[in-house]
């Protein structure tokens, strides 16, 4: 099973273009196409036969696609009104507007208009597509305002008109759509930023594009609930605790005894066998009481925190780990930070970098790179913009930029968000699932933390254990959601219901 490729605007016009140029498909057969696979989407969904209908038709292949829809629906019972954009219009447009007009001369149940006079059951937006970015702009506005005012269910083509189909951002006004129908591939923008909120249910549909296509055009991908079922660590028949999965965790302080525990149990419950926490020795007692399963190797401490005096030690420690945590809940003094940075420096297992741990590399992100063996790091934006020792940063196209920083950086580079995104060595970029709003908690990165290392000491690639850890905590959310409602939820909940997650991935 692979990854599912996710299209910038430029990466979708390039695969338009080399379908067109290349394989000699007309642009006019892919319009065609199109419309035919969204009315076939619409049908699923809503009545057709003997509803009123309204298209907004834009002046580019858009709105196209929205008279080849408009022209379906027709055939199907219903009653059209296509509100038709004035102005210079491209020519495969023009000419399928020219056979509505033409089939309305001749009795067809449509009309072709420049504002909209009724009151429809159903919108289509036709308006924008994906090359519209900025401020919507007269009358596209207007006609925007009038959809999203009216109390029937919309339905854009490819993307809401005024949602930038690259970044997510949207215009004030935006279409506000119950559907998507997007065409040949998901766009990145529907994924992220305002995308969620306003696409509604996104569907895509095969329009004649050749894979190859898609896939060589392709800028970023994502990952679906069944690739993560599908590699899902399985545990041997034969199998014991050491086989099963090593875990070292570098974690917790006096401060943050709750972090280490979250962190240590995610990891066996991801599935692995063995889990050492190398803490403090005054965090001992408490780690016991919360977490009895955990092996504690009580560290010497200075004012609560480990620090230099440890650090042979859990460079020993580490030498037979599979995976390795450092950074939940460790705290930032000055000797903490300085064995962080040696540890990861030093350690040859592959390493989860977290938290705390961060901080060590604020403003010198860029020694990172000097790690041989597999490091994933998982700041949420905050911890990002220390990294950069940039207050500021705050990128419009997430995805870019975390497939940027992981490639500077060598690591894998799960940035923590609704949803999150994941950046990786080779320059690529992966999106998570859908944000779940309960798992805004704290102590839920901790948890996402453990999670991963303990899926990383299972034999997972880097980018297997980010997105199936993932998945995990989205699914372990969605699961509560569903018992209790989105608020409530504590880090200990998603923790508890990760093996439910995984059943539920693999079902």
């Amino acid at each position: 099973m692979t990854l599912t490729p996710v299209l910038s605007a430029d990466a979708m016009r390039a695969a338009d273009h080399a379908t067109i140029e290349r394989w000699d498909v007309p642009g006019r057969l892919l319009m065609e196409t199109a419309g035919r696979a969204a009315v076939a989407e619409i049908e699923v969904r809503y009545p057709v036969s003997g509803s009123a209908i309204t298209v907004l038709v834009g002046r580019g292949n858009n709105g196209g696609d929205g008279a080849v829809v408009a022209r379906a629906l027709e055939a199907r019972g219903a009653r059209v009104e296509v509100v038709a954009l004035p102005g210079d219009r491209t020519p495969d447009l023009e000419a399928n507007l020219g056979l509505l007009r033409a089939l309305s001369h001749a009795g067809a149940d449509l009309e072709v208009v420049e504002e909209p006079s009724s009151r429809p059951d159903r919108i289509v937006d036709a308006l924008l597509g994906i090359g519209a970015t900025g401020a919507l702009r007269e009358p596209a506005a207007s006609l925007c305002r009038w959809a999203n005012a009216r109390d029937a269910p919309v339905v854009a083509l490819d993307v809401p008109s005024g949602l930038d189909a690259t970044t997510g951002i949207a215009a004030a006004g935006t279409i506000e759509a119950d559907l998507t129908v997007a065409f040949g591939a998901l766009k990145t923008g529907l994924l992220v930023n305002d995308g969620p909120r306003l696409a509604g249910e996104v569907v895509t549909v095969e329009i004649g594009i050749p894979d190859i296509e898609i896939r060589d055009a392709a800028d970023v991908w994502t990952a679906s609930r069944p690739w993560a079922g599908a590699h899902l660590p399985t545990r041997a028949s034969d199998a014991h605790k050491y086989s099963a999965g090593r875990v070292l965790a570098v974690v917790g302080s006096r401060a943050f005894p709750g972090a280490a525990a979250l962190a240590s149990r995610a990891a066996y419950r991801a599935g692995a066998g063995a889990v050492v926490v190398a803490t403090p020795a005054s965090v001992r007692d408490t780690l016991n009481a919360q977490a009895p399963e955990v092996m504690v190797a009580a560290q010497p401490e200075t004012k609560g925190e480990l620090g230099m005096k440890a650090l042979e030690a859990v460079l020993e420690r580490a030498a037979s780990a599979d995976a390795v945590l450092v950074g939940c809940g460790l705290g930032r003094a000055p000797g903490t930070l300085e064995a962080v940075r040696r540890l990861v420096l030093e350690v040859e297992a592959p390493l989860v970098l977290d938290a705390d741990g961060l901080a060590a590399f604020a403003g010198d992100a860029e020694a990172l790179a000097q790690r041989d063996a597999p490091l994933v790091l998982t700041p949420h934006l905050g911890e990002l913009r220390r990294l950069l020792d940039n207050d500021a940063f705050d990128p419009d196209d997430r995805a870019a930029a975390a497939a940027e920083l992981a490639q500077r950086w060598d690591a894998t580079l799960v940035v923590k968000g609704m949803p999150s995104i994941v950046g990786l060595r080779d320059g690529r970029a992966v999106i998570g699932p859908p944000g779940q709003p309960a798992l805004a908690t704290a102590g839920s990165g901790d948890t996402l933390a453990g999670t991963v290392t303990g899926l990383l000491a299972q034999g997972l690639s880097a980018l297997e254990a980010a997105m199936c850890g993932l998945h995990l905590g989205s699914e372990a959310a969605r699961i509560w959601t569903h018992e209790h409602g989105a608020a409530g939820m504590i880090a200990s909940d998603v923790v508890e219901r990760l093996p439910r997650a995984a059943r539920a991935l693999r079902s």
